[in-house]
């Protein structure tokens, strides 16, 4: 039986143990979008060849946890089963105190036989350092269908935060704190695209505000209409700023990307 990693980390948005596989293209859409939120597109899956199989650890306190799904015994009945191990780290080991929600997605080739969940006693001896693998259940509907393997899980981010959050406070203080993302991201090209969008999106509108209020004190020397027109275009460039602020953070905390017109373009190409 042959298993192909779909995505594999510690940043899902389950935040309860589960244990789903999916045959049919609505249970892999749906899937995916509990993992990594309603706006994410899934990765594109050949129906006819694979099931796809995902377990997730539930919310840990630290980072170190992980999960794994592997191939159990070979069983009688045409049966073929799935184990999953969960990995602690050791007791004397130093973790972030961070809270993580590890998680693994494979797809299983096609063959003979239904893929299901070994249960305790099918499952093969546990590595060393290995939690035994909890007894698991089929969340998924039972209808047959089939996925295929698509590209593994974005890399962590090394801000030492969640992606999504990291991403999110590249827009808190604006183009400041995405420059401070920005020094502190090198993996994650999500987290990379927001930061430079928050500087190049969200700063390149506070310099039109600022440049609409040094026009103001020019006009002063004109007249007091051109003045009033200046202040008056400051005022909707911050209105704009605080609604696309206010967006930004909303998207980025969903998960995937939403681009500006004109500044997402390139903050997709410096962040890549």
């Amino acid at each position: 039986m042959i298993l192909t990693t779909i995505a594999r980390g510690d940043d899902s948005r389950v935040a309860e143990a589960r244990r789903v596989i999916a045959r049919t293209q609505e249970d892999w859409r749906a899937l995916w979008a509990i993992h990594a939120g309603p706006d994410a597109a899934a990765p594109a899956l050949d129906l006819d060849r694979v099931v796809v199989a995902a377990a997730f650890a539930g919310e840990k306190p630290a980072a170190g946890y992980s999960i794994e799904i592997t191939a159990a015994n070979a069983s009688p009945a045409a049966r073929r089963s799935l184990a999953v191990y969960e990995h602690r780290p050791a007791a004397d080991a130093v973790a972030a105190a961070i809270m993580t929600s590890p998680f693994h997605i494979v797809a299983v080739e096609r063959g003979p036989g239904d893929v299901t969940w070994a249960q305790d006693d099918d499952a093969p001896e546990a590595p060393t350092g290995v939690a035994s693998p909890a007894r698991a259940r089929d969340l998924a509907a039972p209808a047959p269908r089939r996925h295929r393997a698509a590209a593994g899980a974005p890399p962590p981010s090394s801000t030492g935060l969640q992606p999504r959050t990291a991403s999110m406070l590249a827009y808190l203080a604006g183009p400041f704190s995405g420059a401070l993302i920005l020094l502190a991201e090198s993996t994650n090209h999500d987290v990379r695209f927001h930061a430079w969008q928050s500087i190049v999106g969200l700063g390149g509108l506070g310099l039109a505000v600022v440049a609409s209020y040094i026009l103001a004190v020019g006009a002063i020397f004109v007249s007091a209409a051109a003045v009033s027109v200046m202040v008056g275009v400051a005022t909707v460039i911050w209105i704009v700023l605080a609604m696309v602020w206010a967006l930004c953070l909303w998207k980025a905390w969903s998960g995937g990307r939403w681009k500006l017109p004109i500044a997402g373009d390139y903050a997709e190409r410096l962040g890549s």
